[in-house]
Formats: structure tokens, sequence, C-alpha cells
């Protein structure tokens, strides 16, 4: 009897411990999947952030490539974001911004650029800045942060090896000089006639051209048709100062000789304002327009009206009084 009863509570302890079994293969996967799918909550954004990305690590020389600069800043502040040209270093292709709303009391500012670069090496993006005035004054900085891009060759590497060095050959013979001279009088003289003969069977006619308008009555005649269009009273800044830089450009290119086509516009105009070939007088003109410009560069968001018209205006002085000959009258601007 012993026997039978321990039997039978054996059969109820291993029935129940099958029920455990089944219950726990059941309910676990539950508790897992519950306790694993929590994400850590983000920390709450601070008053100013700023991130950049870049669309490649590594470039040829001359290739293009993006990058995505984000800010986060409070509402109504403005921006100043550095400049990141710096010569064949880090060529600025175009860039383009965009507002967003981000919170109640934050926004997003996304910036874009096209990026080129024509200098061997690592170079890092910026070591700038980004300054944030708020509307109630407040002045936040926040330091830009690393990216970097690596300028590799376009050149491919040779990995042919050495080849064998041939047997030496024989050296041509001497060839005499009078026969030289036989043959290149024979090439002179088929030239000559062929020359001959097509100059004698074109009709010659004589065109007279008129001569090339002087670098000035150029100068003049494009800031006529600059200020025409209007894009000062409509407030386009873009267009207006990238054609009052070109205008700049080509009459100091004309009318003083300087040639500089590696450089950009600013580093020419800048180049130009300290060169030899101007006399003082003539650098300190082009030195105010450069101040213009400037002004207008690191303000570049929303410049008012009165700076345009003054760049406009020290452009026109500029060409007016280092034009080589009085100029007329007529040939100054209306305003």
């Amino acid at each position: 009897m012993k026997t039978r009863s321990s039997m039978v509570t054996l059969c109820r302890v291993e029935r129940s411990k099958g029920v455990l079994r089944f219950l726990s293969a059941l309910i676990l996967p539950f508790v897992i999947a519950s306790c694993g799918t929590r994400e850590p909550e983000e920390p709450a954004p601070g008053p100013l952030a700023v991130q950049v990305q870049l669309s490649t690590n590594q470039i040829h020389v001359g290739d293009v490539f993006n990058a995505h600069l984000r800010v986060q800043h409070p509402f109504g502040s403005t921006l100043r974001i550095p400049d990141l040209a710096r010569g064949k270093e880090l060529v600025v292709r175009s860039h383009d911004s965009r507002q967003s709303e981000f919170s109640k009391d934050q926004v997003l500012t996304d910036v874009h650029y096209r990026l080129s670069s024509f200098m061997l090496g690592q170079h890092v993006i910026s070591t700038g800045r980004v300054e944030c005035v708020a509307a109630s004054g407040e002045r936040l900085v926040h330091d830009f942060p690393f990216a970097s891009i690596e300028v590799v060759s376009a050149l491919p590497g040779s990995d042919e090896a050495f080849r064998d060095i041939k047997d030496t050959v024989r050296w041509p013979g001497a060839t005499p000089r009078w026969l030289w001279g036989l043959i290149l009088i024979a090439i002179a003289a088929a030239l000559a006639g062929f020359a001959a003969r097509q100059f004698l069977s074109k009709p010659r006619t004589f065109l007279h051209y008129p001569p090339p308008e002087p670098p000035h009555e150029t100068a003049l005649r494009r800031l006529r048709a600059l200020k025409a269009r209007g894009w000062i009273e409509a407030m386009n800044v873009e267009p207006f100062y990238v054609e009052l830089s070109a205008i700049v450009r080509q009459y100091i290119e004309n009318r003083f000789n300087l040639r500089a086509p590696e450089m950009t516009t600013e580093e020419f105009i800048r180049e130009a304002a300290g060169s030899r070939r101007l006399n003082d007088e003539q650098q300190k003109l082009t030195a105010g327009f450069l101040e213009q410009a400037d002004l207008v560069k690191f303000a570049r968001y929303q410049p008012e009206r009165a700076d345009m018209e003054s760049a406009f205006q020290a452009a026109e002085t500029l060409v007016l009084q280092t034009t080589p000959h009085p100029v007329q009258e007529d040939e100054s601007i209306k305003a």
C-alpha cells in the first residue's frame, strides 16, 4: 500500500511540474516582449543645437559634395553662420536655407551647401562658431561641429612592373646637312605656293570693324541695365550683388589689365584693392566697394535697401573716378 501511494504521489508531482512548464512557456515570451520594447526617452533639447552631415568623406579634386547644416534655436532669434569658403581649399558653389517649426518655442534652420575642393589633403569644413542672438538680446554661441573631407588625386596609381632593357639598336648614319636644307626649302616653297593660291582665289574685301568699347563705357552701360531691373526696390539681394561684383571685376580686369582666373570674385577684388597698378585714390575706392560687399556678406540674411544703394553708388563712383579721360555728364547714371 505504501508503494502504491508513493507512486500516485509521484505521478501527481510530475503532472504539476508539466503544468508549470506549460504555463511558463506560454507567459514568458509576453513578459520578455513587454520588457524589451521600451526605449529610453530622448533628452530635452537645449536652447541652441547644431548638427552637420556630409554626403561623403572622400572626393577627387574638383568633385562636388553636399553638406547639410541643421541649427535648432529659439523662435524669433537671428543666426550668424560662419563662411565655409576658404580659397582653393574649400569652394562654396551654392547654398540655400530653409526654416521650419520644431516646437512651440524653437525652430529649425536647415542650410544645404554644394561644396568642392581643388587642394589635396584632409580639410576641416569649419573651425568657426554658430552664433544666435535671441529676441531678448541674449547671445548664444555653439562651436561648428567637427567634419572633414579628404581630397585625393584623380590620377590612378601604377602597379605595373618595370620592363626589361631591350637590346641595343644600331644608330643610323648621319644625314648630310645639304639634304636637310633641300627638304626645308621644298617644304617652305610648297607652303608659300599654297598660301598664295588661297589668297588669290578669295575675293579681297576689307572690312572696317569699329573700335572696341572702352572698359568704363561697358561698365556704365551694365550698371544702367542693372539699376533698370528694379532689384533694389524688390530687395532681390543675391542676384543683385552677384551681378554688381561681376561688373566691378570685369571693369578692373580690362581697365588695369589685371588677370587672375583662378581667383573668386571676392578674392580678385580684395587683391586689386592692394595692387601696385592702382594709385592711392583708386585703391581707396576699390577698398570702399569691398567694404560695402563685406557688410552684406556678414549680414546677408536681411540687408537694408540703403546698403544695396550704397554698394551700387560705390561701384559707380569707382568706375567714374578711375576713367582714363573725363566722363561726360550724360554718361552718369540717373538716380
